[in-house]
């Protein structure tokens, strides 16, 4: 080999070597330095192997065998609880170092870990305050290795106080899970805004078209087992009362990813708050968990509910002339009961033999198309915002003899609020009037409604409600807008969710039949 040849070896392996650490996995690169030490506290306990298990899918009363007859003075000792595992802590992120200022000792920890023992305390709380025969407990599973299927486990948790990247992986499978009608809790460890950023940043590539939106405090998150209005907060070392703090991405009205940006972890195991974090101290923090908890666990009928194809059917029940109506779209959570205008139309023709188009319609609130129908309903639970070409258009279409049902989805104040606040805008020498039960619109004589029922959500605040609650908007007698501060269409689509606060099914139907009846005959 001629000289010139090994020199142009040499230079083809130095650039290897100056490539190679682009092209190694990321164990054998330089692991990443923080500013912020990691979590202290002692390994989490070892799981106890139970006398039987089931997943918390499958049905968990137990037949026993009943063995030898026993004397009625022999003490019987009582079947050990269910267990059930319900939660994985999720593995993610990687290998970090921490350099002490004080010592000069480099520390190298795993990210995902924080707390070592928060998902046993949490479970341990869980377990202490629900107390409803099972005995819940949680695994570690990495994300992007595991299988996660909300029938089996229907709660992913997530901690941290530092930034990451979701793989495209790890995204996909998160996507299919909640989509399914699973849950993920994020809980940033010790209230590092670094974490919070990175959820919100990672659950944007999860779903593109949605976003966190702050829960507000009738939400059930904050009233599942224990009523929290207030926590006990400590930022930078300085203590404080104050409203809770919790975000949430939603599916339907499911809150489908929880974000609590104030640090539970130290409350849960008891341990010391960092002077530098930011913490939801105490009781108050072991509340919120075991509230989160007992939501999931609420909420899994409802989140595979979700998680259906809805068939859609289109055509008439008759040629000619037939009833249909659009739902109202609009800058806000208007879509959140998949296949309602279906499940409404056959219900109304079913039960009243009105003749109906089956096929969805969809109307934007400044589509001056909107005049095609005689009815557009309007739903949502979040606070909105109308635009003054909407509410032009909607002054316009009332103007042309269109009247405008609306209702709270879930029955949540954020909706309410704003559409109080919005209907004034749209009607600002008009005031919404309570209906009272004996009006015509409920004192019909072919479908009279006198009393109701409302769903256990509801009444655990309003255990007095007996009628319907509908406000109106009338001109010249004609209803022009139909409201309802509870959920309506929910119960109308059969919906199982446990936390909606409204009517039942049955008289929801029936009240729908009034409203077409009522409006389209006036």
């Amino acid at each position: 080999m001629t000289r010139p040849q090994i020199k142009s070896l040499r230079q083809v392996l130095l650039v290897i070597a100056v490539a190679l650490p682009a092209v190694l996995p990321p164990t054998a690169q330089a692991q990443r330095r923080v500013t912020f030490p990691p979590a202290k506290s002692p390994p989490a306990p070892a799981i106890k192997s139970p006398p039987r298990t089931a997943t918390s899918g499958e049905e968990t009363m137990i037949l026993t065998d009943p063995g030898p007859t026993m004397r009625k003075t022999q003490i019987r000792t009582p079947p050990p609880p269910t267990n059930l595992t319900v939660m994985y802590k999720l593995i993610y992120g990687e290998t970090l170092q921490y350099t002490y200022l004080d010592t000069g000792k480099t520390v190298k920890f795993e990210q995902w870990q924080s707390f070592r023992n928060d998902g046993a305390e949490l479970m341990r709380q869980a377990n202490l305050r629900l107390a409803d025969g099972n005995n819940y407990q949680y695994a570690t599973m990495p994300l992007d290795k595991g299988k996660f299927d909300p029938v089996d486990i229907p709660l992913l948790y997530m901690t941290g106080d530092y930034d990451f990247e979701f793989t495209k992986t790890e995204v996909e499978k998160l996507r299919k899970f909640l989509m399914d009608g699973g849950t993920i809790m994020f809980n940033a460890a010790r209230g590092r805004d670094e974490f919070s950023r990175a959820v919100a940043r990672q659950m944007k590539r999860v779903f593109p078209r949605k976003r966190f939106m702050k829960m507000s405090l009738d939400h059930p998150v904050y009233n599942a087992k224990y009523r929290i209005n207030t926590v006990t907060a400590m930022i930078s070392g300085t203590r404080s009362m104050e409203p809770p703090t919790v975000y949430s991405i939603d599916i339907g009205t499911r809150a489908a990813a929880i974000l609590v940006p104030g640090g539970m972890g130290a409350s849960w195991g008891g341990h010391k708050y960092h002077p530098q974090g930011k913490h939801i101290m105490g009781e108050p923090a072991r509340r919120l968990g075991v509230n989160i908890i007992a939501y999931v666990l609420g909420s899994t009928e409802y989140g595979r509910f979700l998680a259906q194809r809805f068939p859609v059917y289109e055509g008439y029940t008759r040629p000619g002339d037939v009833v249909r109506f659009a739902l109202v779209r609009y800058a806000g959570s208007w879509d959140v009961n998949p296949g309602i205008q279906n499940t409404i139309l056959q219900g109304l023709h079913e039960n009243t033999g009105i003749h109906v188009d089956y096929t969805p319609q969809v109307v934007d609130l400044a589509d001056p198309h909107m005049g095609d129908y005689p009815l557009v309903f309007m739903t949502g639970h979040y606070d909105f915002e109308l635009s003054n070409d909407q509410i032009e258009n909607l002054q316009n279409y009332i103007a042309r003899g269109g009247t405008l049902v609306a209702s709270a989805a879930a029955g949540l104040k954020p909706f309410d609020l704003a559409f109080r606040r919005e209907i004034k805008r749209v009607f600002p020498d008009n005031d919404l009037i309570r209906i009272p039960p004996s009006h015509e619109f409920f004192a019909m004589g072919w479908n009279p409604i006198g009393q109701v029922n409302y769903t256990p959500a509801l009444l655990r605040d309003n255990p007095t409600l007996q009628y319907p609650v509908f406000y109106g908007i009338f001109v010249d007698k004609r209803p022009v807008v139909l409201y309802t501060p509870y959920d309506l269409l929910s119960a109308l689509n059969r919906e199982s969710n446990a936390y909606a606060k409204g009517l039942t099914s049955d008289d929801a139907m029936r009240v729908a039949a009034n409203i077409f009846t009522f409006t389209l005959s006036h």
